[in-house]
């Protein structure tokens, strides 16, 4: 078996995480799984130190370091590892990654949000997508929702301008086939089922780690960025260096969704202002958006902004 580690990252959701530990337990594709707390306000911390042991908790950036042996008894094993302060997806994930790496230099990195369920059979397709794929960096596959609903599961490196469409609910809707490239039309990856396409879903991904030496392993993620867009950065990041992403379409993840970010972040109004944050960010620094583009985009995005407020508030819409 190759070396895997998989990240799960928690914040005040330990019940999920336990849930997810528990169905991995006794995976052949997973050795290793680590656990990284985001500085939990509740009880997330200790009832994990409690589940598997205080001899698994490292803590490189608390400085609570443990030498002891992970959780015994168990494959894969598991350690924990506890963030000095909650500083989003990509700050906690990276902290993971670079752990991981440190600890164990593995071949293969799984990124997992707790709220996903996922089998052998897909992690070894994406890996295998990954290994036959020239310049394969990052692997996923389809999502469904727990009832089998199909789910968004990629996306395309749009320009400024489209990518702000894609933003609007009804934009979205009405440009769909403009916005984002069919299935039917990706480009081949390199299996009879994988795709490339620019961006996946950070619930669930694999990581070909090779692809990510030295320094390279300690800036998969962008830290500046606390929630959102961490998905289109890392493509941004891929693409830069001539790297892939992958996408297997014959086998599938299932992702509560919404679940884990609900737990971080209370009330639609907070999640779109730290959405419309994170993508002024993304295209000033990303997609090079000088002063004129970026005053276009704060317009658009404020008129969004009232948009999901009118279609959740009065039209009691979900999102």
């Amino acid at each position: 078996m190759d070396n895997t580690v998989c990240i799960i990252l928690n914040y005040n959701d330990a019940d999920t995480v336990l849930d997810l530990v528990e169905e991995l337990k006794g995976s052949r594709e997973i050795a290793h799984i680590l656990v990284v707390d985001n500085r939990s306000t509740d009880s997330s911390w200790e009832r994990l130190r409690r589940a598997y042991g205080p001899e698994a908790a490292d803590g490189v950036r608390t400085g609570e370091t443990s030498g002891g042996p992970s959780f015994p008894g168990t494959v894969p094993d598991v350690r924990l590892l506890r963030t000095e302060r909650n500083g989003g997806y990509g700050y906690g994930n990276q902290a993971g990654i670079s752990h991981a790496v440190r600890l164990w230099d593995p071949d293969y990195i799984i990124i997992a949000n707790p709220d996903i369920h996922v089998t052998d059979r897909c992690i070894r397709k994406v890996k295998t997508a990954l290994k036959q794929t020239p310049g394969g960096a990052v692997g996923s596959a389809m999502v469904a929702a727990p009832d089998g609903r199909r789910l968004f599961s990629y996306w395309d490196l749009l320009p400024l301008g489209r990518d702000l469409l894609d933003m609007g609910p009804l934009t979205r809707r009405l440009l769909k086939p403009w916005l984002i490239t069919p299935p039917g039309r990706l480009p081949a990856g390199g299996t009879e089922k994988s795709r490339i396409v620019g961006a996946v879903p950070g619930s669930f991904f694999v990581m070909d780690m090779k692809e990510f030496p030295g320094k390279e392993a300690d800036q998969v993620f962008d830290e500046a960025v606390f929630l959102y867009c961490e998905e289109k950065i890392l493509g941004q990041k891929l693409r830069e260096r001539g790297l892939k992403c992958v996408l297997v379409t014959d086998t599938q993840y299932v992702h509560a969704h919404s679940v884990t970010i609900d737990r971080n972040v209370a009330g639609i109004a907070a999640k779109q202002k730290i959405l419309h944050e994170s993508k002024l960010y993304y295209y000033r620094r990303y997609l090079k958006a000088g002063p004129l583009a970026m005053a276009a985009a704060r317009i658009f995005l404020g008129a969004v902004y009232t948009e999901v407020w009118v279609l959740t508030r009065v039209f009691r819409m979900k999102w």
